[in-house]
């Protein structure tokens, strides 16, 4: 996992709203240096997945807004550790205490920073996914040590 980038905060999110592969391009971009080699990215048929099974809300007519844009990007980094039907009731249960806005940035707080998100749940996830990171980095690098020697 490259540690240089960093995930926009919410005002940094688009302010317009966005058709299906313009969103593709965005979330892909943003999370692209998070991707693991065999991980790819977004993609149309995820997208319109997670809708029909309700882990996200239904674009209007055909825009896609800040809030999904924003659960996208978390969806999209969280489902390399964790499945679809946890990262959607582990929002789902975050939503019941603040707003969409307040639970991205402190998500993007602890991804970009470490800055403690106030929420265990937002905490200990955000945790796994970069010890899984780590350790993929980690496996990579032991195994071209030993292919140099």
């Amino acid at each position: 996992m490259n540690l240089t980038f960093s995930y926009p905060k919410w005002e940094e999110l688009p302010n317009i709203d966005l058709y299906l592969d313009q969103v593709l391009l965005y979330v892909n971009q943003v999370c692209a240096p998070s991707f693991s080699q065999k991980e790819k990215g977004l993609t149309a048929s995820m997208v319109n997945n997670y809708v029909k099974h309700g882990y996200l809300t239904k674009p209007e007519k055909k825009k896609y807004q800040r809030q999904q844009i924003a659960r996208l990007i978390a969806i999209t980094t969280l489902k390399s550790v964790f499945s679809i039907q946890e990262i959607a009731q582990t929002l789902n249960t975050l939503q019941v205490e603040a707003s969409s806005e307040t639970l991205y940035d402190a998500f993007v707080n602890y991804m970009n920073a470490e800055i403690d998100p106030n929420s265990p749940i937002i905490l200990t996830s955000c945790q796994t996914v970069k010890l899984y990171h780590r350790t993929l980095s980690l496996i990579e690098t032991n195994v071209q040590e030993e292919e140099l020697s």
